[in-house]
């Protein structure tokens, strides 16, 4: 059983330490368990519970009128709140959608996921429902997974259905013509994880790019070979797996010195990709908006 402590429901769900201690103190909202040491911890339920809770507030429900519903009660206040006569609630409230990712996540709930993905989309464009929650999303899901607060199955889960998603947008969009500019996507060898860079793939096929997307554990060599055959403008990779900061540096380089003619855009592991260095044709892409912002310089 996973257990989290205070400070892990600040970050998950919004709501500062000191208040969850107040409404567990005045409310008893909340009541802690214990390890055998006497440490306190919270279960995958409670977290569940007060990321509901933060949905309701955002709705503006008062704490001392949630803190008297009966389960029932709580239950039905929430179906109210996550209907369809509140869709438009999403677009002024970004992280009520991305704590109803977590939610579906957690609980393996795909209507869940339909739910707050079809809300999204009546009122957003596909490409903003991927900048403005999805790309969240998976940044507070590294940090769960990270630390443990989120299963390999889980993780697994919830990428899979938004990876479906984003590769049927891609089917969707117009063949850009021939003398557009040409991206090469991949990842390097022992990359697996391809969502961000699919991601990638779709805002920039979005804007009348043409994409070669390779995939995963690409070897150096055949990059070499795909180079010479595509002839690419630019080279796009995403480098997250456990690498030692010295053998990506060495990656960066290798890039570097073999396409010295081509622009390479790079993105990753933010523990340290900043802390490179970074020859004059590789380009660090630290955020979806940094992509978006070079596409319209």
């Amino acid at each position: 059983m996973v257990k989290y402590s205070i400070k892990d429901l600040e970050k998950y769900s919004g709501i500062k330490a000191h208040t969850i201690r107040i409404w567990e103190q005045r409310y008893n909202l909340l009541v802690p368990k214990r390890t055998a040491t006497n440490i306190r911890y919270y279960d995958a339920d409670q977290l569940r519970f007060l990321l509901n809770v933060s949905l309701l507030i955002e709705n503006g429900y008062k704490i001392s009128q949630i803190s008297k519903y009966s389960e029932d009660q709580f239950n039905q206040e929430l179906k109210t709140v996550i209907g369809e006569e509140k869709l438009e609630f999403l677009d002024q409230h970004v992280n009520v959608a991305i704590n109803e990712l977590v939610l579906a996540m957690l609980d393996l709930d795909e209507r869940r996921f339909e739910k707050v993905l079809g809300s999204s989309l009546l009122i957003r464009t596909f490409e903003k429902t991927l900048t403005d929650i999805m790309y969240p999303f998976l940044k507070r899901i590294g940090a769960m997974w990270r630390t443990g607060e989120v299963s390999t199955a889980q993780e697994h889960f919830i990428y899979q259905l938004i990876r479906q998603k984003i590769i049927v947008a891609i089917d969707g969009l117009m063949m850009p013509p021939n003398n557009a500019e040409k991206y090469l996507l991949f990842l390097p060898m022992s990359e697996f994880n391809d969502l961000l860079i699919l991601l990638f793939t779709y805002l920039l096929k979005n804007r009348g790019k043409q994409c070669i997307y390779l995939g995963a554990d690409i070897p150096f060599k055949d990059l070499q070979k795909v180079t010479e055959i595509t002839k690419p403008d630019v080279l796009f990779t995403f480098v997250k797996a456990p690498a030692a900061k010295i053998d990506t540096q060495a990656y960066v380089y290798e890039l570097s010195e073999k396409f010295t003619e081509k622009r390479i855009l790079i993105t990753g592991n933010p523990y340290f990709m900043e802390e490179l260095e970074y020859p004059k044709n590789v380009q660090l892409v630290s955020e979806v908006d940094d992509l978006i912002d070079l596409l319209e310089d």
